[in-house]
């Protein structure tokens, strides 16, 4: 007798409209990047809490249709070790997006957004994210169908570990074949102690700076706006977020799902998790959307279906 599978309804997050939503599919992952948000100590992120395929599908359908859901971002962990359950519910959405960490090779997703992590030149980028992951990540970039019609992105979650590599990451990556590349600088916790964080908001302006330069440099590659950069800066960046995510758009209009206890999922505070510090907030989505908003451009598609996506716009995911 074939076992049936238990289909559960979603936890009720009220009835509020959220046109955005991130999803966390699997607490689990290949590697182990000190600098992802997901794995903090006060997030829901254990492994063993697992919702089967079927009701994955189901609740998000759900959700879609309550909420008023039309861009999803598909996370983890690592979304491509539930590749084939990923790929079923970006069907779901008129606008699917997939963060991955591309060890797994890049997924096929014609008319939507993958965007790969990579956090530096392999000298930089390996002792992070794993020995050899930097050339694995490469060989798939490279091994890929080009005109398959899925906009591949790479993106960078810039620490100040890693910011010293930001120019020659460009130089290294500018002529793969790829359609562009963001970034997001890290987004701490209240009172972080990793080391990972810019002593202060104008330490970390110097990095936006650098930022700046290279999108001169690379117009077509760096997909990043300079005016959200410059939004970014030590002078204005409360503006965009306030001490406790009060200015945050995000906030308002993204639906984060991250998988907690039990196998269902949970709403934390923010995209980025719990214990946040809204005040030296760096994901350049937050930012981004506050200048799209003041550009009358707030309800723009955020990854698009025909390949010429809004890149720029998407949510600063750093796991995976």
């Amino acid at each position: 007798m074939v076992k049936q599978i238990e289909i559960t309804e979603p936890t009720d997050f009220g009835d509020g409209q959220y046109p955005f939503a991130l999803v966390n599919v699997t607490n689990v992952c290949n590697l182990d990047c000190r600098h992802c948000f997901v794995f903090r100590a006060d997030n829901p992120q254990a492994p063993r809490d697992k919702m089967n395929d079927a009701t994955m599908l189901h609740q998000l359908e759900v959700l879609r249709d309550k909420h008023g859901i039309r861009s999803m971002l598909f996370m983890g962990g690592e979304p491509m070790i539930r590749k084939d359950m990923v790929l079923q519910a970006a069907k779901l959405f008129p606008e699917s997006a997939i963060v991955t960490n591309g060890t797994y090779g890049i997924p096929s997703l014609p008319g939507h957004l993958v965007t790969v992590s990579l956090d530096g030149p392999m000298e930089l980028n390996d002792p992070i994210r794993g020995e050899g992951v930097f050339d694995k990540v490469k060989e798939a970039i490279f091994a890929r169908d080009a005109n398959d019609g899925t906009t591949v992105m790479l993106q960078m979650a810039v620490t100040r570990e890693n910011a010293p590599g930001l120019e020659d990451f460009m130089a290294e990556i500018a002529a793969w074949p790829i359609n562009g590349v963001a970034f997001s600088l890290y987004v701490p916790v209240q009172n972080d102690q990793t080391g990972l964080d810019w002593k202060d908001l104008k330490a970390r302006d110097l990095v936006l700076d650098r930022l700046i330069a290279l999108k001169k440099k690379y117009p077509s590659v760096i997909k990043s706006h300079i005016p959200t950069l410059e939004m970014m800066k030590s002078d204005v960046a409360i503006n965009s977020t306030g001490e406790n995510g009060e200015h945050c758009i995000l906030k308002r209009d993204t639906l984060p799902l991250y998988m907690g206890d039990g196998g269902q999922f949970e709403k934390p505070f923010c995209c980025y998790g719990n214990d946040v510090d809204c005040s030296r907030c760096g994901a350049y989505a937050v930012f981004n959307r506050a200048y799209l908003a003041s550009q009358g451009r707030g309800d723009a598609s955020r990854y698009g279906r025909d390949g010429a996506v809004e890149v720029d716009a998407i949510v600063g995911k750093t796991a995976g």
